[in-house]
């Protein structure tokens, strides 16, 4: 409400400004009539008609009308500039949005396991004082710690669903997604100092998810091969906060055969999340799809060796090696190794939220007053009529009150019938008024097309990504060669 007020106030300030400046402008003329009145010696330089007159008046009126319009140009900056705040405090306020349902829904997705934690107790000889502190003995101290182990290789298929959800005027993209996995292990006889023994019957196998309550459901956990057997239920959590990319998530309880061996786990989940969804490549090699039925991906971190995009959606392909990222196969827990320093990320975006055409289309806003100032100036001379600073004053208003019009109904409607519907007043208005200023219909009707062809060009800018820039300089080109050709005959004129 406050932005709205001061918008108002906005457009208030310009046309106080504006009259000023035509009351400015207007004492000037007089006070300039007067003295060339006083400086006449002749009847026959009191004739209206006498050249040597109202030649200087005329240079003097174009130049006070141009300086008036320069000085409205830049008092547009002050309704422009608060619109483009308003446009950046709703557009805060939609993300704020957005992240609020991320979090109750499903927030960013990051993926990553199985893998195989072994207990294991491991003894340190320390050298301790005597009880009279005269002598010092060896003496054997036993602690606990865990082996991670990696898979040997790993595949993993993800599905992803959009959808959308909605808290009030605002909707946030959403997905559902559908993982299938496979990791082949192979254990072996593995060297650790002072070990004392593996606790193999207290093994689980860990899977790490960013957000545990985005999980729907575990549809599948299956694991073959006599190396280890399924022991007791799934479980929340991992027990290993200390290690990045498996902080949260959750286990299933193994026992761990103790001679070498390989195994396989399958395993098949449904679970949520927003914005994007990352898969960490844990194995000696790492295959990994995503797929969704959403158009517009961004590919983050390790580039997918294959991708497919269409209207339908997008597939992605990667194939890692284990000799991209710096982490063993097999480490300690108490090393705190991190497993985040390479991904295969995939993101679900909308490529341009109807907030960042409106920002983009308010910092064309003043171009487009300028413009249809200087159009309105060229008819001015062409013409021989002239309109007063009040009227550009009320034009350049209806000019900056599309933007807000736009920003207004682009929250409820579809950005594109926005849009039409906010040019609409613009259109109708200024050319009405002009037609009826000037008292002519086709006066109105060509600025009225003017403005059809700039708004048209805009909503052409506005849904570009990649030509925005080459686009809008070749509008202000264009638009520099027209007034060229148009005021090519001005100097000509001035000089008879």
């Amino acid at each position: 409400m406050f932005n709205i007020i001061a918008g108002v106030l906005a457009l208030f300030t310009l046309a106080l400004f504006g009259t000023a400046g035509y009351l400015v402008v207007r004492a000037l003329l007089k006070k300039f009539n007067q003295d060339q009145g006083s400086n006449m010696e002749s009847p026959q330089a009191q004739l209206p008609n006498n050249k040597s007159t109202l030649q200087p008046l005329a240079k003097n009126t174009t130049l006070l009308k141009a300086l008036t319009i320069g000085i409205l140009s830049i008092i547009a900056l002050i309704p422009l500039g608060i619109i483009m705040d308003m446009t950046s405090d709703r557009q805060a306020l939609y993300h704020s949005v957005v992240d609020e349902i991320g979090r109750s829904w499903g927030e960013q997705q990051t993926l990553s396991g199985p893998v195989l934690v072994i207990p294991y107790s491991y003894f340190v000889m320390q050298e301790e004082l005597s009880a009279d502190g005269k002598n010092r003995h060896q003496v054997k101290r036993t602690y606990q710690d865990e082996l991670v182990i990696l898979p040997k290789k790993l595949k993993l298929d993800l599905d992803l669903k959009h959808d959308f959800r909605t808290r009030g005027i605002y909707q946030s993209l959403v997905y559902n997604a559908q993982l299938q996995g496979k990791a082949d292990f192979s254990l072996s006889h593995y060297e650790i100092a002072n070990l004392i023994a593996f606790d193999n019957k207290n093994a689980r196998l860990v899977f790490g998810v960013s957000s545990n309550q985005a999980i729907d459901k575990v549809n599948q956990l299956e694991v073959s091969g006599d190396a280890v057997q399924l022991s007791g239920s799934l479980m929340s959590g991992t027990g290993l906060g200390s290690t990045g990319g498996l902080e949260r998530g959750f286990n299933q309880g193994v026992i761990v055969a103790t001679e070498p061996g390989d195994f396989s786990v399958d395993f098949a989940m449904t679970l949520r999340g927003s914005q994007s969804i990352s898969a960490l490549p844990l194995g000696e090699q790492t295959l990994i799809k995503i797929s969704a039925d959403w158009p517009h991906p961004s590919f983050k971190g390790l580039l997918p060796a294959e991708r497919e995009i269409n209207a339908q959606g997008f597939s992605a392909n990667w194939n890692i090696s284990h000799l991209t990222r710096n982490y063993p196969q097999e480490f300690i827990k108490s090393n705190q190794s991190s497993l985040t320093e390479v991904s295969a990320n995939a993101i679900l975006f909308e490529p341009v939220t109807h907030y960042g055409k409106i920002d983009r289309s308010v910092k064309y806003g003043l171009l487009f007053i300028v413009l249809t100032f200087i159009m309105l100036f060229i008819f001015e001379l062409g013409q021989k009529t002239s309109l007063s600073t009040i009227q550009y004053v009320l034009v350049g208003s209806a000019m900056a009150l599309f933007y807000l019009i736009l920003l207004s109904l682009s929250e409820h409607l579809a950005f594109l019938h926005a849009y039409l519907i906010a040019a609409c007043v613009p259109v109708l208005s200024v050319s009405a008024y002009v037609g009826s200023a000037t008292a002519s219909a086709k006066r109105g009707g060509i600025v009225g097309l003017m403005l059809v062809s700039l708004y048209a060009v805009l909503y052409s800018i506005l849904q570009l990504e990649d030509y925005a820039l080459l686009m809008g300089t070749g509008l202000l080109l264009v638009v520099l060669l027209i007034l060229m050709f148009v005021t090519r005959h001005q100097a000509k004129n001035a000089a008879q």
